[in-house]
């Protein structure tokens, strides 16, 4: 069953066509909410009041400065559709269309790694789609311990794929394979590394018609995976344990209550959660206003 998921308020934090959300936990400081669009090439962050949700301390990061001599193309948009955070600060942003991951310093300076999405040619499970439609490989982005990541195909059999260094067993979802908030990520010894795809999770009947597409992943407050999908307006708990072969199931649903900014017609494709268990979507529009959408908590009932 679908649940209700009620807004508790609207407000603003850019950039146009916000893509993807995450909370930062840097060793010093508060916490702070950080968002990207896929055509900015910048992080916008804010500190968020924990029992409001309203962002504060704003700041805009510009990085074309910080990859302006790497291979990284600036001449169109940025494409980013992912975004994580590190225990160390380190900030890890998803490019769709050039299936690969850059990996920043946490004061966004310096691109310390480019981690390439290898899709083989004859992998049964992701080609010839991954190829054939570049705009719908990889949305949403976790971090997993063994320098190991989980992005989430967008549609056309949206799913999970694990990618890891080649000849690495996958790790599977677990609570004990998903990168806890403090812990630092395992970044690889070389600039430039291909990570290849090590388990595929299809998603079950009941969960693809719940997310028809998946546009953000974040890891909630209770330590499991959500999924959000911008078509439905829906989030979902994925099951606790996810091995490599299984399909992967929805426990639970919501879709946000019809109080959002442009109605049925908006599209949710940020998801984090607060400190204090709080979902927050961000809403792709090329407005600069009520664009972050702070939800009521998560009730099973």
């Amino acid at each position: 069953m679908v649940r209700t998921l009620e807004i508790h308020h609207v407000t603003s934090l850019g950039p146009r066509e916000t893509s993807a959300l995450t909370v930062c936990r840097r060793p010093e400081g508060p916490p702070r909410l950080l968002t990207v669009g896929d055509e900015d090439f910048a992080v916008v962050s804010a500190e968020i009041d924990d029992n409001t949700g309203t962002p504060t301390r704003i700041r805009w990061d510009d990085l074309r400065p910080a990859l302006r001599d790497t291979a990284v193309d600036l001449r169109s948009g940025s494409g980013f559709e992912g975004v994580a955070s590190d225990g160390d600060g380190t900030v890890v942003l998803l490019q769709e269309e050039q299936a690969q991951l850059l990996v920043l310093a946490p004061d966004l300076t310096r691109l310390l790694h480019v981690l390439v999405l290898a899709v083989p040619a004859d992998d049964p499970a992701l080609n010839p789609a991954w190829r054939r439609e570049p705009n719908s490989r990889g949305e949403g982005l976790l971090l997993l311990r063994g320098g190991h990541v989980l992005i989430a195909k967008e549609r056309a059999a949206p799913g999970l794929i694990e990618f890891g260094p080649a000849g690495d067993p996958p790790v599977g979802i677990t609570a004990d394979t998903v990168l806890a908030p403090d812990e630092p990520f395992q970044r690889p010894r070389t600039t430039r590394t291909r990570l290849v795809p090590l388990a595929v999770w299809q998603l079950s009947g009941a969960t693809a018609r719940a997310l028809p597409t998946i546009n953000d992943l974040a890891l909630g407050p209770d330590g499991l995976v959500y999924a959000l999908s911008a078509h439905t307006q829906v989030i979902a708990r994925m099951e606790q344990r996810l091995a490599p072969g299984e399909r992967a199931r929805a426990t639970a649903a919501w879709q946000i209550g019809d109080r959002l900014p442009d109605g049925r017609a908006a599209r949710p494709e940020g998801l984090a959660f607060l400190p204090s268990g709080r979902p927050v979507v961000a809403i792709d529009t090329e407005q600069p206003h009520d664009n972050l959408v702070v939800l009521q908590a998560l009730q099973d009932r």
